[in-house]
């Protein structure tokens, strides 16, 4: 036996050659479909949408009698995958039995644990495996290539020691997650109460929000001294591949839209989504379909993005959406600066904005615990499985 199928990191009490067998016998796809409600009426059905990518969560799920499309049972312990876009890389191992939409795999492990065979589905080696699809528009993983992809596996025992060793990480990992979310709950209730605090304490007077923001309309072309950046749900970065549509650009004369350290930017399209923030990173350009604020004199710029990043004020700005497909419905700027706001005198928006600053610095460094992590898995896998 070859000792390629052998990882590169193992438990010192296990020598024996991990042996290659193709998925179908590693893992049954189990096929037990039943139209709904018939006997899933109670059961929890999960989707697509339900599967966060990358993470294993399940970010909940729906009755099943609410859907009138066949759906696959599942048991508690056995492994979803996503079929749809694979290249999503969704997958769980719920705790409890349901259903769930044929467009998710359910594997019930023959030769695999299914506490490995969860970790399995983790690796790049799967990923490249599932990432041969059919179709176009909506691309599939193809159980038929799949189902004779070999994958190197080691004995039972030895599988149970890795899985135990990698649920305890995934422990680890949904602590931290918990703990940040805590944290953003905390923020976001002393924020709240700060908020109230502005009305008990007689600051009643809201005025519009073009009393504190400015649109600002400057433009350059690409590579006239000023960086590409990109407006995301998380804030203000760096153009990335990820990001990059400069291939769509026609001309070469195309100007972009500039914006400076400090401005409130967001995109018209996508504010119900959340996509409204401070700029924390440095002057630079984006695209011209993004609006950019510089904040007038006399308002903290931590204050203003306190303002215009509460859900609150989003719901307002929202009132105001134009457009009759949902995915294209916007909010132009004029509408957006004649939501009010109210405005305390500027030590009191210092403080508020020194009260979010140190809240934020705590889940920027708890985030980074968590990034730390998930890479230190990530790394584990690879070392771990062939």
């Amino acid at each position: 036996m070859t000792m390629m199928n052998n990882p590169p990191l193992r438990f010192p009490e296990f020598s024996e050659d991990w042996k290659p067998f193709p998925f179908r016998r590693i893992a049954a796809l189990k096929t037990n479909r039943s139209p709904v409600p018939l006997q899933a009426g109670s059961l929890p059905c999960i989707g697509l949408e339900h599967l966060e990518s990358e993470t294993g969560r399940i970010l909940g799920w729906e009755t099943a009698s609410h859907s009138l499309t066949a759906k696959t049972f599942f048991q508690a312990g056995e492994v979803l995958f996503g079929k749809l876009r694979p290249n999503l890389h969704k997958f769980a191992r719920p705790d409890f039995d349901g259903v769930c939409s044929q467009e998710i795999w359910v594997f019930d492990g023959i030769l695999a644990d299914n506490a490995f065979l969860f970790q399995l589905v983790q690796t790049s080696r799967f990923r490249k495996a599932v990432i041969s699809t059919t179709g176009t528009r909506m691309p599939r993983a193809d159980w038929k290539l799949l189902a004779d992809v070999p994958f190197p596996i080691p004995s039972l025992e030895e599988q149970q020691m890795i899985a135990g060793l990698f649920r305890t990480a995934d422990e680890e990992i949904q602590t931290q997650r918990q703990l940040i979310r805590s944290l953003e709950k905390r923020r976001e209730g002393i924020l709240q109460e700060l908020f109230r605090s502005l009305e008990a304490e007689g600051h009643r007077t809201r005025r519009p929000l073009s009393s504190i923001l400015t649109e600002r309309k400057e433009y350059a072309k690409k590579g006239e001294a000023y960086p590409h950046l990109s407006l995301t749900k998380e804030g203000i970065i760096h153009k990335s591949p990820r990001y990059d549509r400069d291939f769509l650009v026609k001309t070469p004369d195309k100007v972009y839209k500039i914006t400076r350290t400090d401005d409130i930017c967001y995109n018209p399209a996508n504010l119900k989504f959340g996509v409204i923030c401070r700029n924390r990173l440095t002057d630079g350009i984006f695209s011209p379909i993004y609006v950019t604020f510089s904040v007038n004199p006399g308002v903290h710029p931590g204050f203003a993005e306190l303002l215009v990043t509460r859900q609150e004020f989003i719901s307002q700005a929202l009132r105001f959406q134009e457009g009759t497909v949902y995915e294209r419905m916007s909010v132009k700027p004029e509408h957006l600066l004649s939501v009010s706001v109210p405005l305390p005198p500027l030590s009191v928006q210092e403080e508020m904005a020194r009260t979010n600053d140190l809240a934020r610095r705590q889940l920027l460094e708890e985030t980074a615990v968590l990034g730390k992590l998930i890479r230190q898995k990530k790394g584990l896998l690879e070392r771990m499985f062939p």
